[in-house]
């Protein structure tokens, strides 16, 4: 299995779990997070979720979350990928929040569906590892109603618990476990829309108990499995201090493209190795990326190109850093703000590559 403590890989963020699950898509928000404005949710909001059944036979699994990991599979072995990060939203196992007086029945026994068994059996099979991210207090990936306000000591048990349940379900197969999603930026979050509630904002000690409590949980099922906190890098309010010692493993994420097309600039990871030097703590850089479009704010493919080269070299150079995870696999058709957010894609939303993921093949088999 892959040791991201000792040794440099190569990954890609897979932003549409529904694709892989056959679970429908999220409501998509095509205007800023702010309005809190969005679509309904439905397949027909994602018209690329069949994007590779084409290359399939009849013979193959018959539902297009099937296909599609099949595809998947494929187009990551032909690149030579280590690792596939992947957001495993809470809703999935648990659609509304079980009730508080069945939880510790609940801690004792185990979900009744896990619709990430077959992305997770089928890439561990062919020796790609999965990263998950766990536990991210994303509204559109809690359980229905669920928020830490206005009780916070009972969101951390139903996020204690459900972590558990993961790891004991996962751990024969998965041995690096993301909890959270950058705890340094949670009041961005909130104030964008993506997260709900007071206790993401003003209250420092539950981001403490949380990213403890998390950390606690994956190594009461695993000694041997590794946890990953990653932080919004581009930030001043980086801060990586507090967060070392919940995590075996510090990510970092870096998009210093996002505001300005150039120049183009990957040398900000290095940021990435002196955090590393002082801390004496392996670093992960857990999302980097450059977005293709829109060309109205000078964005291109061969600029996204340019970027994922220059930035997994200037990884793989680095002393303190131990892998690279791009953002992301695929564009798809549920829809983010702003715009840019939508062409980070190695591959564009019918699932044809970009020159980015030629780029990217490219340099992985030529580093190795």
């Amino acid at each position: 299995m892959l040791d991201l403590k000792n040794r440099f890989a190569f990954g890609v963020n897979l932003d549409d779990p529904w694709r892989y699950s056959g679970i429908p898509p999220p409501r998509s928000i095509i205007i800023p997070h702010l309005l809190s404005v969005s679509l309904p949710e439905g397949k027909a909001l994602d018209e690329a979720d069949d994007l590779e059944i084409r290359k399939h036979t009849e013979t193959e699994p018959k539902t297009s979350a099937g296909r599609a990991v099949l595809a998947l599979v494929e187009s990551l072995l032909d690149a030579g990928i280590d690792f596939v990060r992947c957001w495993f939203p809470w809703k999935y196992f648990e659609p509304t929040p079980a009730p508080e007086s069945s939880l510790d029945k609940l801690l004792d026994g185990s979900y009744s569906q896990w619709p990430m068994d077959d992305l997770v059996n089928t890439l561990t099979g062919k020796g790609i590892a999965v990263v998950p991210v766990i536990a991210c207090g994303y509204r559109r990936m809690l359980p229905e109603g669920l928020e830490p306000d206005p009780n916070r000591a009972l969101y951390l048990k139903r996020a204690y618990i459900h972590a558990r349940l993961l790891v004991r379900h996962h751990k024969d197969r998965i041995k690096n476990w993301q909890i959270e999603n950058e705890p340094n930026w949670w009041a961005e979050h909130e104030a964008g829309g993506w997260r709900s509630g007071f206790a993401w904002v003003e209250d420092h000690e539950f981001k403490q108990k949380l990213c403890e409590t998390l950390n606690n949980a994956v190594h009461t099922e695993d000694s041997s499995a590794s946890t990953i906190i990653n932080l919004e890098a581009d930030a001043k309010t980086l801060a990586p201090g507090p967060y070392t010692s919940s995590c075996d493993i510090l990510g970092l994420d870096f998009y210093p493209n996002y505001k300005t097309a150039h120049p183009v600039n990957p040398g900000v990871l290095k940021v990435a190795d002196q955090v590393g030097k002082i801390l004496q703590k392996p670093l992960l850089i857990s999302e980097t990326g450059y977005p293709s479009g829109p060309s109205f704010l000078g964005y291109s493919v061969d600029r996204q190109a340019e970027y994922v080269e220059k930035a997994s070299r200037e990884a793989f150079a680095l002393q303190n850093v131990t892998g690279i995870g791009i953002w992301r696999y695929v564009d798809t058709s549920w829809r983010s703000f702003p715009p840019q957010e939508n062409h980070f894609g190695l591959l564009d939303k019918v699932g044809s590559p970009k020159v980015a993921w030629e780029a990217y093949s490219r340099v992985i088999k030529e580093l190795k």
